[in-house]
């Protein structure tokens, strides 16, 4: 899908309706624009649309995802995805009014982990590079602005894939947990019911000491993180297909493949 993408940063920007219509002829790789016909490509977007694929095609070959991130438009990041999704780190923060931040879910190769204010969270910045995929629900609007107040210093990934608009545009709203129910995610039956609000009191009780309350706690944030690995995947495919082209699909991992990891990380609480 990437190097099927024409909305690369060139002045003036090819938009979405002419990269439709050079894909309809054909046109589907930056190999191809060379052979462009006028009509579709005229002169004076085909020699910027030819130095910036050029400069995409480095970039894609030395595995410069922020260079990549940089020349797409922001909607359009989500095409990063089947490219780079082994740098992709799945990202859910939970945060109280008065207490600040209180857990942020991790799932990247490693497995999935929680930070807790009294344990790890201070390795949030080493944790999440700048050259990483991030990929969030609604993070450009909470967890991003949250994050950048309580860690100053930390550098903000280029290439972000937020799935809540990507959702949108499939015609998927609600909230997360509204969704993964739709499209067939689930949680375990003991999960399943359990609000933000309900959530914050249990953290408050596994920082007093009880064991039980902090585990359904990090279990809670886990597979928010863990089903936003699933719901990228949807998303790509279910957008790739939208769009006609003979891109290739990428695997979809359900909750029964991950049990095991969730299970490692709540013996480390």
């Amino acid at each position: 899908m990437l190097r099927s993408t024409f909305q690369l940063a060139s002045q003036p920007r090819l938009g979405p309706a002419r990269e439709r219509n050079l894909w309809q002829a054909g046109i589907v790789d930056w190999s191809d624009l060379e052979r462009a016909p006028e009509r579709l490509l005229p002169g004076r977007l085909r020699a910027p649309l030819l130095t910036a694929a050029a400069a995409a095609e480095r970039a894609l070959a030395a595995g410069a995802l922020e260079l990549l991130a940089g020349a797409l438009p922001t909607r359009e990041h989500w095409r990063l995805f089947s490219a780079f999704e082994d740098r992709a780190i799945y990202l859910d923060i939970e945060a109280d009014f008065h207490e600040g931040i209180t857990a942020i879910g991790l799932l990247d190769r490693d497995g999935p982990r929680i930070l807790l204010p009294w344990r790890g969270l201070a390795d949030f910045p080493a944790l999440v590079p700048p050259d990483c995929l991030l990929v969030t629900f609604n993070g450009a609007a909470f967890d991003l602005p949250v994050l950048r107040r309580f860690f100053p210093g930390w550098r903000t990934p280029a290439a972000h894939l937020d799935l809540r608009p990507l959702l949108v545009r499939l015609g998927e709203r609600g909230g997360l947990k509204a969704i993964e129910t739709r499209l067939g995610l689930g949680r375990p039956d003991h999960l399943r019911g359990l609000s933000g609000r309900e959530a914050a009191v249990l953290v408050r009780w596994g920082g007093r000491g009880d064991q039980h309350a902090l585990r359904l706690f990090a279990e809670y944030n886990l597979y928010d993180t863990i089903n936003l690995r699933t719901l990228a995947a949807l998303a790509y495919n279910r957008t790739v297909e939208g769009l006609a082209l003979p891109a290739p699909r990428v695997s979809v991992s359900w909750r029964g493949d991950v049990l095991y990891d969730v299970s490692k990380a709540l013996l480390a609480l």
